[in-house]
């Protein structure tokens, strides 16, 4: 009795290396329909099981008014022969929009060679459920993590079997198949994650620095969110920030100003609109090496037509916004970059100073600059539609639970934001 015997291989930019060792081996039906041209069928793969090591951590981290909660993340996949290289991993949250889809990425990138991920996410502080997914050879693994302690996803998933490759077509050769990369045409770009998942983030001012104020955080208010455009690693390799200048409580006036610290840059675009939309200026742009203090929008006497704070006109009349996109000349991970709105800050043009976000200037002896004597900020950034104190109006009467979030370093009252006296904050509308 003979026994035929075909042995075949196939090789391309676009398709990976597979072999196959006889008619019989699902291998030879999947690489004979590329070869005749017609639909291609999913990869061969086989059953699986996932077996899990679970080493996340729970360290607790520096309180600094924050509301929301950046957590990194460690996962290495591997199979009973290697390091698996090219499994996705993401981790989403569920949508709160009606409507919307279900789920929203928050973090996506691609084991490398040593079966590893690392990287952040950041979601809103009072968020309590992240979901994890992690693919390898067609198969899933997935699991919800309670995040209400935890500071890092870490993660080692073995694989039970060794498949064949999934990979069908990569036009531009990034490891990843086309139908999943959201750039197929553009190796440097694989994926984009919007900060926040939905919605933006409020940032209110205090423009009295570096004498305290009155605690209304109404002086200066932008909303503004984010998109990175990641690559396979899930470095940043674009960012793209949206911001609307909505409040002007203060007598003072101010510019919005924006910095990327670390990360080094290839070129930057700006345009500028009006409150209704129409375009204002346009290819406003640059060839910096970094940035670190571009203006994003002018004289607030000049970009918002109220103060959006008084009791007695409480009419919600947004002002200009401004569209940034910065292309990177080398990815920077997402720890290293920091999480959205970065270095968002304002400068008072009637003092000269700038008012920065808490934790990221510190003098010679170690002290945060931007936290008063009492360890209060300057700027508060809350997630969505915060409606901030009318002028005069102490944020701790405005929001009731808020001294007890920050006196208890953000353990309780999480959603403090979500509950104010309706008669203290300006009636600000999505």
């Amino acid at each position: 009795m003979t026994k035929k015997i075909l042995v075949c291989f196939f090789a391309s930019l676009s398709l990976s290396f597979v072999s196959c060792a006889s008619s019989s081996d699902p291998n030879y039906a999947w690489l004979m329909s590329l070869v005749a041209g017609a639909t291609p069928v999913e990869a061969p793969s086989g059953p699986t099981d996932f077996g899990i090591d679970i080493n996340d951590e729970t360290t607790p981290v520096d309180f600094v008014f924050d509301t929301t909660r950046t957590i990194t993340v460690n996962v290495q996949v591997i199979d009973p022969v290697a390091p698996v290289n090219g499994s996705m991993v993401q981790v989403t949250v569920p949508s709160a929009t009606p409507g919307a889809a279900s789920s929203k990425s928050v973090f996506k990138a691609y084991t490398n060679t040593s079966g590893e991920v690392t990287g952040s996410f950041t979601i809103d502080g009072d968020t309590k459920t992240v979901h994890l997914t992690v693919e390898a050879y067609g198969k899933f693994y997935e699991a919800d993590i309670t995040i209400v302690t935890v500071s890092k996803v870490d993660r080692r998933i073995t694989v039970g079997f060794t498949a064949s490759t999934t990979q069908i077509f990569d036009t531009d050769g990034d490891g990843v198949q086309d139908f999943e990369d959201v750039f197929p045409n553009d190796p440097t770009r694989v994926s984009t994650i919007r900060i926040p998942a939905e919605d933006y983030y409020t940032t209110s001012y205090e423009d009295l620095f570096p004498k305290q104020g009155d605690a209304d955080f109404n002086d200066y208010v932008v909303r503004s969110y984010f998109e990175e455009d990641l690559n396979k690693a899930g470095e940043v390799v674009r960012v793209r920030g949206y911001f609307t200048h909505v409040a002007k409580g203060a007598g003072y006036n101010h510019t919005l100003r924006f910095g990327l610290p670390g990360a080094s840059v290839t070129s930057y675009s700006l345009l500028r609109y009006a409150a209704d939309g129409t375009t204002l200026e346009e290819n406003l742009s640059g060839t910096p090496t970094t940035i670190s203090d571009l203006e994003l929008l002018g004289n607030s006497s000049t970009t918002i037509a109220k103060s959006n704070a008084s009791r007695t006109d409480t009419t919600f009349v947004k002002g200009k916004t401004a569209k940034l996109e910065v292309i990177l000349s080398s990815p920077i991970s997402k720890l290293a970059l920091g999480p959205a709105p970065y270095d968002t800050f304002v400068r008072v043009i009637n003092t000269g100073k700038d008012i920065h976000a808490a934790n990221k200037y510190f003098d010679a002896e170690g002290q945060d600059i931007y936290r008063d004597s009492t360890g209060f900020p300057w700027v508060l950034l809350v997630p969505g539609n915060f409606q901030w104190p009318y002028e005069a109006t102490d944020i701790r009467n405005s929001y009731p639970k808020f001294k007890s979030w920050y006196e208890s370093l953000g353990t309780t009252d999480t959603d403090w934001f979500r509950t104010p006296n309706v008669s203290d904050v300006f009636p600000s509308t999505p």
